[in-house]
């Protein structure tokens, strides 16, 4: 059946996967906001980044994507994040996303609905 090389080599194989899996499960428990960084503009493209303010405009754009003045920044959101119910002009929210330009100017690219937040 398997050599002892060929049962430790399984063994250290295993050993990686749950090590690999585990720290996944932590680091995604503790959430993007551990690694983000207070927005401030000029920030490079693909900088995480968290920003709290009050919703001025949204634009619901062709495809479904909608596009968001918060407190005079640029928030991008793709249609694949689907519906948020608490977009509307003068709520507050906080924000997690990506540092991105389009056309010259920067915004903040969300991935995902968990990454708004509206602020009581």
């Amino acid at each position: 059946m398997f050599q002892s090389q060929e049962k430790l080599a399984v063994a250290v194989l295993l050993l990686v996967i749950v090590v690999c899996l585990a720290g996944t499960v932590l680091l995604d428990g503790m959430g993007k906001e551990q690694y983000s960084k207070e927005y401030t503009p000029g920030m490079a493209d693909g900088t995480l980044v968290r920003f709290e303010g009050v919703i001025g405009s949204v634009y619901h754009a062709a495809g479904g994507s909608q596009i968001l003045d918060v407190s005079g920044v640029s928030i991008f959101i793709p249609a694949s994040v689907g519906e948020i119910p608490d977009i509307q002009e003068g709520n507050r929210i906080k924000i997690i996303g990506a540092i991105q330009h389009w056309k010259g100017k920067e915004e903040i690219l969300v991935e995902e609905a968990d990454d708004i937040t509206l602020v009581s």
